[in-house]
This record gives structure tokens, sequence and C-alpha cells, in this order.
């Protein structure tokens, strides 16, 4: 089977940790209620700079999830990815009870600081004690798949085991691989999503940069689409899900949040560590995942944007969605007002696509509040209505600086 043509793949089990809470559940009903996981943040303020707004995750106690005897031989990513991991199947019904086929459960993961704290405070101890100052034992940790081995260890998961890291669009990359493998039927089921945590050495060197927003007069903000915006907030999170062939998930009579409709990718010429101002290949990877599933524009009822509060991506995925549904087309959300930026958060907005068609409303976007004249899209500070007699079906965008695009569609 063409792995991108849109065989029948089911997301069967949801796992999610952020600032919003813990478990799926709680974090649904804070997207819907119009939460946000924006707070100052202690890294924020460890440091003398401009920005201290962050998506710090302050109710993860991991050893809820963790004996404590593990925990000190787990990096930060690595203990948010198994508990994510464990919520997720859990969700599936599909902890414990599956050693028949455990071969054939594997782990697709996108993160881009997995191993981050560690690496970090490897170099801390080495610089002020020299190589006798530096642990060997820190060094599994220091790897960027360590996370998804850590999953497939914890669970007895045998199957594939990868790690992709894309940068902001590391999530939808390891959703893209596993739903692949799934189609050429290389497994039954892959917990896939995306897992990411900051620290402040990396909040430092995004703040000099000037990448993070930054209180000019509006107080500090990740603000999508709004004509006030002036950078990103970092995220972090874990939000996991299962995807599972059609034929397992009934062979079993688990009940499906959604079905997998087709992936697209595309990439956009433009600086290493830029945003693209050309919206031409955003453009077609949204047309190329509705023509995939056979799906018409007419079709789409809500879409779920990559916007993350800077000026050029959000005014460039603006233009590419008034082109494919024209001006205020269609309702769009763009859930980083509420969650920050990181390679882990456009797999929120599956989870969130999935609800809104469960049940028929769209959430708000969190931090909109000033419409920009130049971003003729459909967007709201309130919660509302999905169009009565539109298909269930939500378009998900994501957009990794340096040019990678991704577009999921979602059905109901």
């Amino acid at each position: 089977m063409n792995a991108r043509a849109g065989a029948e793949v089911l997301i069967t089990g949801f796992g999610c940790i952020s600032g919003l809470g813990i478990g799926a559940g709680a974090h649904d009903d804070a997207v819907f209620a119009g939460r946000s996981a924006l707070r100052s943040s202690p890294v924020g303020e460890a440091h003398d700079a401009g920005a201290r707004l962050a998506a710090h995750i302050d109710q993860f106690v991991a050893e809820d999830f963790i004996p404590a005897g593990k925990l000190r031989r787990i990096d930060r990513v690595g203990q948010l990815a198994i508990a994510a991991c464990r919520l997720a199947l859990e969700d599936a019904r599909l902890l414990g009870g599956v050693d028949a086929w455990s071969s054939e459960i594997g782990v697709a993961l996108g993160t881009s600081t997995s191993g981050l704290h560690t690496v970090v405070a490897y170099l801390d101890r080495l610089n002020a004690g020299g190589a006798a100052g530096a642990s060997a034992l820190d060094f599994s940790n220091t790897v960027g798949n360590a996370a998804a081995s850590l999953c497939g260890i914890e669970f007895g998961l045998r199957g594939m085991n990868v790690t992709l890291t894309q940068r902001e669009a590391s999530a939808f990359s390891a959703i893209d691989h596993g739903a692949s493998a799934l189609q050429k039927g290389a497994a039954r089921a892959i917990v896939a999503g995306g897992v990411d945590d900051f620290e402040t050495l990396y909040m430092q060197v995004h703040d000099r940069f000037n990448a993070l927003a930054r209180d000019q007069g509006h107080g500090e903000a990740s603000r999508p689409f709004d004509k006030r915006r002036n950078g990103i907030v970092l995220g972090s999170g874990a939000f996991l899900m299962v995807l599972e062939r059609a034929d397992s998930a009934r062979e079993r009579g688990v009940q499906s949040r959604g079905s997998l409709g087709a992936i697209a990718a595309t990439s956009s010429s433009c600086d290493t560590h830029g945003w693209t101002d050309d919206p031409t290949q955003l453009i077609r990877c949204m047309r190329e995942a509705m023509e995939r599933a056979d799906a018409a524009p007419a079709d789409v009822a809500v879409v779920f944007a990559s916007a993350n509060s800077s000026r050029q991506l959000d005014q460039t995925e603006a233009r590419a969605l008034e082109a494919v549904f024209g001006p205020y087309g269609v309702p769009v959300v763009a859930l980083k007002g509420a969650l920050g930026e990181a390679g882990a958060t456009a797999a929120a907005g599956i989870v969130a696509a999935a609800q809104a068609l469960k049940r028929r409303i769209i959430p708000p976007t969190v931090g909109f509040g000033e419409a920009d004249p130049e971003c003729r899209v459909d967007v709201s500070a309130a919660a509302r209505p999905l169009e009565p007699g539109r298909p269930a079906i939500a378009l998900v965008n994501s957009c990794a600086s340096g040019g990678g695009n991704y577009s999921v569609l979602i059905r109901g």
C-alpha cells in the first residue's frame, strides 16, 4: 500500500502531558475552556533577559509514573515520554495483555530536545571540574533516541523504534513515519507523536537571538495571527497517540478517536533558522493532503494552524490558507497561543482536532485579540460551534523553521 495514499489508520488512544494538565481529558477540557499553559517560568526568571514567559509543566510528578529508583537514570524528556506513552497505551486498552503481538507494536517519537538537559548538565560539570567531574553514566541520556528507547523497554514494545527530529515539525515527522509503517504492514500499532522540554540555556539562546515574545506595552504573550504579535513563547509537553491498523482495532473491539485520513509533506525555501515568506509549498502541502483523502476545501470544517506568534510564519500561513480556502473561508485555530512553540506541540493539534470533530465545537485561539489586516483568516478568541452540515474533517498544519511543512487530514 502507498503509505501516503490514505489507507485507513485509526487513532485509538491519546496521552497528553503539558501545562494544561495531565491526561487527555484534562488537556481537552483546558483547550476548549481557553486556558493557557503559558506563565512566568522559573526558567525564564533564572536569567537576566527580556523574555520571562514559557509553557512550564508544573503539575507533572514523575514518581506517579516511574519508580523512584529509575528516575535518576532518566532524562526529563525521557520521563515525559514514558508517562505519556503509559497514558496513551492505557487509553487504547493496550497496556498489558498484548504480549502475543508486542513485537508488532512500535514507537515513533518526534523531538527536538531529547537529551538536552543531560547534555547541558554534563558540559557544566565538565567545564567546572574537568574530565573527573563528568560522569560517563550520563552518556545514555545525551543521545536523542533515548526517550523512545526507554518507552520500548518500559512497556515491552518490541516493534520498530525510531526517533525523528525536524525542529518544530518533529511530531508530524514521527506520525508520518509511523503511519507509513502501519500502511505497509510493518506494524500493528505505533505509539507516535512528540515530546519536548526546554531548560535555562535553551531559553537564553532563543532570547539572545530575539526570537521570543517581549512585553512591548501589551504584555508578554503568544499571539497567533494577532496584529500585536512579536515572537514565539517556548513550549513543552508530551502529546502521544496510538495509531493502529483498522483491522487490529476492530479485532480488539476498541473505539476509534478518529481516522488519520492523509498526510502530505513539502519543503519551502528559506534561511536555515528562519521562516519562509513564500506560501507556495504550504499551499501545495494542504492541497495534496486533501487530494489524497478525496476531500475538497469545502469539506474541511476547521483548520488547526501552525501559527506561532512570529511575524513571518503567521503571515505566510495566512496567505496559504487564503489561497486554499479563500479569505476568511474556514474557521482556524492556533493552539500555540496556549501551548507555545516546540517540536511536540503540533501533535496537540491532532488531539484537539479529534475532540473538536467529536464535540462539534471549535476551541478558542488563546492570545488572539486584535485582527491583523494582513492575515485574512477566520480566528476567534471564543469557542464556537462547527457549522451544521459540514463533514467531520479537520486539517492540521505543522511548519518548521528551515522550511519543512506537513499537513494532516483527520476524519472524525
